[in-house]
């Protein structure tokens, strides 16, 4: 009889080696025992079962489908003798089975394994350990998705793209996921956002990216603790990566500030943040369910006069004359970034002028963009 406990320890080695759980290492231990009893025994169609027992040790059984009787004399089920077992026969050793329950056989104990047989255990174990492997990785990572990650990095190809040593795996940032103008160098400690982590048969791939607007709210989640405590929330970003991002907070609870909360004391929280984003300048824009209230504050630090919803999901803006370039943002970006973060078409006019368009004072919010994902949004 097969020892159990020489078993066990084979169990156990492989576990710590591969870094396994113990019941996957056995699964795919006894498996490969049923297979090898097969190829020995010449049940070439059948199913073998390797189960422990109560002795310590291996039991292996022929496992057979119970199908119906008369489906089989209509010549609706095909009926394999190693296979399959008629429900009237069935019923004479258990007479509660139903088609489609199995039944088990028991079969001649087995101490050794001809020499082809067990080289295709070896095979059936290094492959059923491979797909356990895998499968375990992509669980690990995939509870990731959406969360911060600190890797080491590897690599950067010809393409741009970045190769990060996440222990167990190698993450990649694509070009476009980068933060403009910083740079990665071999060796690097830096955290990343895992946005996808997908099993494909090249194996588990986790996409990493720092230019995501979720990065950013990631980065608040953990530096701000009542973010993460659900006290703010975040309702929403807009970004420019490695130039200015502006992000939307609001208190759950009364007395607390979240625009200083998300600052910190003397600014400790948010230097902190924009040096971990290459000193990316952040706005952090009070939220208000008022959307005229909402535009007035996403244009920060812009001080707005007067705002009016207009048809066609626009907002005139009206500022002073000398406050019209702070309004608009070098290039367009704070216009640009307000219109995005609030989902208003802005335009930005004098006071003194309302009539009268000005240059760069009109933007469009490009859909979707200022959303968050539930886990991200402290709802």
């Amino acid at each position: 009889m097969l020892s159990l406990k020489d078993i066990k320890n084979l169990i156990s080695q492989i576990s710590d080696l591969r870094g396994l759980s113990e019941k996957d290492v056995e699964n795919a231990v006894l498996e490969a025992l049923g297979i090898a009893y097969k190829k020995d025994a010449g049940l070439k169609d059948a199913l073998v079962r390797a189960e422990k027992n109560s002795e310590g040790g291996i039991s292996f059984y022929l496992i057979k489908n119970v199908i119906d009787d008369t489906e089989v004399e209509k010549g609706l089920i095909r009926f394999n003798p190693q296979r399959n077992i008629l429900l009237s026969e069935a019923k004479k050793i258990q007479k509660d089975i139903k088609v489609g329950d199995e039944i088990k056989f028991p079969l001649a104990a087995k101490e050794n394994f001809s020499r082809i047989a067990a080289q295709t255990a070896k095979q059936i174990i290094i492959h059923k350990l491979r797909e356990a492997e895998k499968s375990s990785l992509y669980d690990e990572f995939k509870s990731k998705e959406n969360k911060i990650i600190s890797g080491v990095i590897e690599k950067k190809d010809s393409n741009g793209n970045v190769y990060v040593n996440l222990g167990k795996i190698l993450g990649v940032m694509f070009k476009n996921e980068a933060i403009l103008g910083e740079k990665y160098l071999p060796g690097q400690r830096m955290r990343f956002y895992v946005y996808a982590v997908e099993n494909t048969p090249r194996g588990v791939q986790v996409f990493l990216s720092r230019a995501h607007p979720y990065f950013i709210a990631a980065i608040f989640s953990v530096e701000v603790p009542e973010i993460s405590e659900g006290v703010i929330e975040i309702k929403g970003i807009a970004r420019e990566p490695g130039v200015r991002t502006k992000i939307a907070v609001v208190s759950n609870v009364p007395g607390i500030d979240p625009v200083g909360a998300c600052i910190g004391v003397k600014g400790t929280r948010i230097v902190s943040i924009m040096n971990e984003l290459n000193n990316e300048k952040i706005d952090i824009i009070p939220w208000d369910e008022d959307p005229l209230k909402f535009v007035a504050n996403s244009l920060l630090p812009a001080k707005v006069l007067e705002v009016k919803a207009l048809p066609k999901r626009t907002m005139l803006v009206l500022v002073r004359e000398d406050e019209i370039p702070l309004a608009i943002g070098k290039n367009g970006q704070n216009i640009r970034l307000a219109a995005k973060l609030t989902g208003w078409q802005i335009d930005v006019r004098s006071a003194l002028e309302p009539e009268k368009e000005v240059e760069g004072g009109k933007a469009s919010p490009e859909e979707t963009e200022n959303e968050l994902p539930q886990s991200e949004s402290g709802t």
